[in-house]
């Protein structure tokens, strides 16, 4: 496995708009192909923005597209696709990536998403008629310097992005770029994790804080289906900001992670906060991130930081309490639950990428959670930093074609 594995959280930084994929915690191996993430500027589309981003943004979204239809019976053995194991059979879709293009992994047999190398960050709606990604483009802007002139940058500007789970084009749902009058001092802002709320709301990490506007650290903002941004009051310790969002199964409220610093072990916690109530909760111990909550509310999986690496554990959702250590290798991380809840998935280190792993999980209702079966999704390695999502994957649905 190559790259360094950091405790401490990297800040971004301002003069730096191309940074590596996850600049928090180094806990993922690099994938070369991928590039640094960031939003901003909110719109339905590139209508504002100069012609290049628009023809940008439009050859974007028409490279995004369901290149075998997710209820077909199409094995990809032999493609550039990832191998499925024998015996593999998933109720719904794992979107997963490889090469900087997402595939879907549905039943026994996997489909190609989309034919971008960019993109990363997938997220099902809770139907499972949308699914959500950001998607990277490379554009030039820049800074006023002191000298009067403009400091140019090469910046990597991320767009949020939706495509219908029954096919069609992606279409655009925030795009990163910041657009000024004059195109030398256009400029990006950063976008992370994007989590489906029960109504359509989108949770971020970003300093894009609305109207073009820059928010200083990147932390938990709110998009609406209306197109406001929402910021909520929560506590930053600057200039490290926050990540992972995750809705709690209701949508009453969400976790995220609080990154810090302090000497030679992770600061970074995961934090509840209740929406309608307006509060904040510790939530276990520090040095743990990528929250993911089941399907029936009851545990929290997350992945543990610590001297040795990163491993995937399962919290108690009522005290925070580890009931169950996934893995103990110091060399996994990204879980997502089912959509039933009974499995979870996560990756796992191999060379410089990552495997799919999946373990099957028995939890009484009075008891704590057991592993009963585990399986290698994919014979073929994926990317080490996307982390996977499952949905439903409800193509019956009224919604989720795009127009």
């Amino acid at each position: 496995m190559s790259g360094n594995r950091s405790l401490r959280p990297r800040p971004r930084l301002s003069s730096d708009r191309a940074n590596s994929s996850r600049p928090y915690h180094a806990l993922r191996p690099p994938t070369p192909t991928r590039g640094s993430r960031g939003p901003g500027w909110r719109g339905a589309g590139p209508q504002a923005a100069p012609l290049l981003a628009a023809l940008l943004l439009a050859a974007s979204a028409l490279a995004t597209f369901w290149v075998a239809n997710l209820s077909s019976s199409r094995d990809e053995t032999g493609g550039e696709g990832a191998a499925v194991t024998e015996g593999v059979l998933v109720n719904g879709s794992i979107i997963f990536a490889r090469d900087g293009a997402l595939w879907s992994l549905s039943g026994a047999s996997i489909s190609q998403v989309s034919t971008s190398a960019t993109d990363g960050e997938p997220a099902w709606s809770r139907d499972g008629t949308w699914l959500y990604f950001i998607r990277t483009r490379n554009e030039i802007g820049g800074r006023l310097n002191a000298a009067g002139g403009v400091t140019p940058y090469r910046l990597t500007v991320p767009t949020l992005m939706r495509v219908g789970a029954r096919g069609g084009d992606a279409e655009v749902v925030l795009d990163g770029l910041l657009v000024d009058q004059n195109p030398k001092l256009n400029f990006s802002t950063f976008m992370f994790d994007p989590a489906i709320g029960v109504n359509g709301e989108v949770v971020l990490a970003t300093d894009y804080k609305g109207a073009s506007q820059l928010g200083g650290d990147v932390i938990i903002r709110i998009l609406q289906p209306d197109g406001r941004m929402l910021t909520p009051v929560l506590p930053d310790e600057a200039p490290y900001g926050h990540q992972d969002p995750a809705w709690n199964a209701d949508g009453s409220g969400l976790y995220y992670v609080q990154n810090g610093q302090e000497e030679g072990v992770s600061a970074s916690r995961i934090i509840y906060f209740d929406v309608a109530a307006d509060r904040i909760v510790r939530f276990g111990a520090k040095g743990f991130i990528e929250p993911a909550v089941s399907p029936d509310g009851r545990w929290v999986a997350a992945t543990r930081i610590d001297k040795k690496g990163s491993d995937v554990v399962i919290l108690s959702a009522a005290t925070g309490e580890i009931v169950l250590e996934v893995t103990r290798t110091g060399r996994s991380w990204s879980p997502a639950w089912s959509p039933d809840g009974g499995s979870l998935i996560f990756l796992a280190a191999r060379e410089s990428a990552a495997t799919l792993q999946q373990v099957t999980i028995s939890a009484p209702p009075s008891g704590v959670p057991s592993i009963i079966a585990s399986v290698q999704l994919l014979r073929d390695l994926v990317d080490a930093g996307v982390r996977p999502a499952w949905g439903p994957l409800s193509v019956e649905a009224g919604g989720g074609v795009t127009p």
